[in-house]
């Protein structure tokens, strides 16, 4: 698949080529001049398997504007988060309530744009608030509370009647959140071409810092990822869909169920697991 070619080869690349770096949480291989990847395809990591229907609920998560984190994402999330669960400061806090007055909404935003000015180059969401990422430990009062990660910045164009979403990536974990990344933002490309009666166009990924762990477990699934030689194909097998029913007024639900993946994933070919760190 192309994906899994372009994945290997960004981990190739990393691994060859990065810097050393002593970083927050541990020793990381880093690059830092990475070139954007772009898809018109479901971007789905098959070389080894990776859990989508977990991510879109992440996804659905940071889409409500629930602060709590869903017991599903528990085994993801537990020690990164506040008291009872709760994550303050974080995505679902700044997609759906960020501002001054923290009622500013950037989904809605986003549609109303996109269904009435879809030529507009403001098309515009961060998840990047330079205070409460400057103060998210403390907001959380747990010093592994994470900053806001992927998608940092996500910006929209629409081109004869298809729109395309660029998302700008500042830490980018190869192993446990890319390939994550990667479908939850095409299943957000998916929801706004729908609610804005548009057609889907690409995704295109800019990274920011882009690091392997230097930690045995997530080296050695580098290393059979590489053993592993795959060739890029024209055509995946599989498709993620959403629902065309989803009613389209006002800001509908991000609903992970809404979305279903047609036809054969592959069996993955690594089953290699590196540990979270």
């Amino acid at each position: 698949m192309i994906t899994d070619y372009l994945y290997r080869q960004l981990l190739q690349t990393v691994n060859e080529y990065g810097d050393l770096v002593e970083t927050r949480n541990h020793l990381t291989k880093s690059c830092c001049d990475l070139d954007p990847v772009i898809f018109t395809q479901t971007p789905l990591v098959t070389l080894r398997k990776t859990a989508w229907k977990l991510a879109l609920i992440e996804m659905e998560w940071f889409m409500s504007g629930d602060m709590k984190c869903p017991d599903e994402l528990m085994p993801w999330w537990k020690d990164q988060l506040g008291h009872g669960g709760m994550y303050r400061g974080g995505y679902s806090h700044q997609y759906r309530r960020s501002g001054y007055s923290g009622s500013f909404d950037q989904i809605k935003y986003i549609l109303n744009g996109l269904r009435n000015n879809p030529n507009s180059r403001r098309l515009v969401m961060t998840t990047w608030n330079p205070l409460d990422m400057s103060t998210i430990t403390e907001l959380n009062h747990n010093t592994l509370t994470p900053s806001c990660c992927h998608g940092s910045l996500v910006q929209l164009f629409v081109r004869e009647c298809r729109v395309s979403l660029t998302a700008y990536q500042r830490s980018a974990d190869l192993l446990l959140g890319v390939p994550h990344n990667w479908i939850q933002y095409w299943a957000l490309l998916l929801y706004f071409a729908h609610h804005s009666n548009l057609q889907a166009g690409s995704l295109r990924w800019i990274f920011g810092d882009a690091h392997i762990y230097q930690e045995e477990s997530h080296l050695e699934t580098v290393k059979a990822f590489l053993q592993y030689h795959s060739h890029p194909e024209v055509d995946n097998s599989f498709t993620l869909c959403y629902n065309p029913s989803v009613e389209t007024q006002g800001v509908p639900e991000f609903k992970a169920s809404d979305f279903v993946m047609e036809g054969m994933i592959p069996e993955p070919r690594v089953l290699t697991k590196p540990k979270l760190l």
